[in-house]
C-alpha cells in the first residue's frame, strides 16, 4: 500500500523525529528498575540533596551513588547524575527552544 504523496509543504512541516530528545541515561536506568529499586534511588537522590558537608567531604554524592549504581551493573557517571540532578538533561528539555 502506497502513502499518499506529500507536498513539500507538508513534508517541511513535518519532522522526522520528535524534537523532544529522548530522557537521559540515569531517567533511562532508573524506568529500568523495580518499583522498590526506584524508590530506594529516590531515596538516596534526596540524601545527597540533603547532605550539606558541613565542611567536610559529602558522605552522600553523585559518585556515592555512580559507584554503587556501576556495582550493581548499571554503567553510569557522576556527572550523568548530576546533570540530571541539576535539570540540565535532556529529561528536562521541551524541544520548544530547537
Amino acid at each position: 500500500m502506497d502513502a499518499p504523496p506529500v507536498t513539500l509543504v507538508e513534508a517541511l512541516e513535518t519532522p522526522l523525529r520528535s524534537p523532544r530528545p529522548r530522557d537521559c541515561l540515569f531517567a533511562r536506568v532508573k524506568d529500568g528498575l523495580n518499583e522498590e529499586e526506584q524508590e530506594a534511588v529516590n531515596k538516596a537522590l534526596d540524601k545527597i540533596r540533603s547532605d550539606l558537608n558541613n565542611g567536610q567531604r559529602k558522605v552522600y554524592s553523585t559518585s556515592w551513588l555512580a559507584t554503587v549504581l556501576t556495582s550493581q551493573g548499571y554503567s553510569i557517571s557522576a556527572a550523568t547524575i548530576q546533570r540530571h540532578l541539576r535539570e540540565s538533561c535532556g529529561c528536562y528539555t521541551t524541544g520548544e527552544d530547537l
